[in-house]
């Protein structure tokens, strides 16, 4: 929507103002963000503290120091502020509208496919507003487990996530080297053969990692990293310097094709795991994130096997 209800309500106003700020915990970034003057921001958060009768923050040379009320105060902002969210979508629900702000939360290697999801969805409910969040599996954990999302995807679940989650697709993991390395010349690789060469791995904690290093010590075989490494978009890029090989999820390399890297034909690849679509454990789900999950589960493959 062009505007969300808390923006458009002007009582709460300096609490939308002062919530921004901190968050990023600078007036100039707030601005940024907001689209407001420094002295406009000055002014919205001289009325908040002047309504509540308390300081929120002082200044210590260039950094805001934030007091004791004012993360009191930042925790309900939070929950009103997704009290109202709720409102929001369930008004747009009552016209048969589907409408709001909805939180997202992927691992990187979704990154390369989720843009086509919610590029379709979005064009299903043009009055959706997406907040997307990206990052190892490490960040979105501890954005689930503080509930600041509505969905999450990942391709690896712990225990708690399992009651919460829908399978909706496969990620083929795919062992990749440049196109002049000694196995992409051969038309069949045994897992055993990638051991003797330099592999370039995800780092610990990593989705991929864990199926991929399942896969190995079912077999009785063990990779050795020589590289670890956060981003796919490194690995990719420090294979095709021949600094080693890989295995990635082929999405990486179907939406992002690079030149002089090949995909090798190892026996038993690729490694199949699955993309899981998990809802927030205690947040409550609303008509606008049950749509997306039915959008998925009826759509999601059909969306993602389309030409590129």
């Amino acid at each position: 929507m062009a505007q969300h209800l808390r923006r458009r309500l002007n009582t709460i106003r300096p609490l939308h103002v002062f919530q921004t700020v901190y968050e990023v915990g600078s007036i100039t970034k707030a601005a940024d963000i907001l689209n407001l003057t420094q002295p406009t921001i000055s002014i919205q958060l001289r009325k908040l503290t002047e309504v509540l009768g308390t300081p929120l923050y002082k200044q210590v040379g260039r950094k805001l120091v934030f007091t004791e009320a004012a993360e009191i105060v930042a925790a309900h902002s939070v929950e009103l502020f997704e009290t109202l969210d709720r409102l929001e979508i369930s008004l747009a629900d009552l016209n048969e509208l589907k409408a709001g702000t909805l939180r997202i939360a992927v691992v990187t290697s979704a990154k390369y496919f989720i843009p086509h999801l919610l590029g379709s969805f979005c064009q299903q409910y043009p009055l959706v507003d997406i907040e997307l969040t990206v990052g190892n599996r490490a960040k979105i954990i501890q954005r689930y487990e503080q509930d600041l999302d509505d969905i999450y995807l990942f391709s690896h679940l712990s225990d708690e996530m399992t009651k919460n989650a829908i399978s909706f697709l496969v990620n083929p993991l795919v062992a990749i080297a440049h196109a002049q390395h000694p196995l992409a010349q051969k038309d069949r690789i045994l897992p055993e053969e990638l051991c003797h060469y330099p592999y370039i791995s995800r780092e610990y904690g990593s989705g991929t990692r864990y199926a991929i290093e399942h896969f190995f010590e079912g077999r009785g075989l063990k990779l050795s990293p020589q590289m670890t490494i956060e981003s796919n978009e490194a690995i990719k890029h420090c294979v095709i310097a021949d600094l080693g090989v890989s295995i990635l999820s082929e999405y990486a390399i179907r939406y992002e094709p690079t030149p002089h890297l090949v995909s090798l034909p190892v026996e038993g690849f690729p490694i199949l795991t699955s993309w899981h679509l998990v809802r927030s454990a205690h947040r409550i789900q609303t008509v606008l994130s049950e749509a997306f999950v039915e959008f998925i589960q009826e759509n999601g493959k059909n969306v993602l096997n389309q030409p590129l």
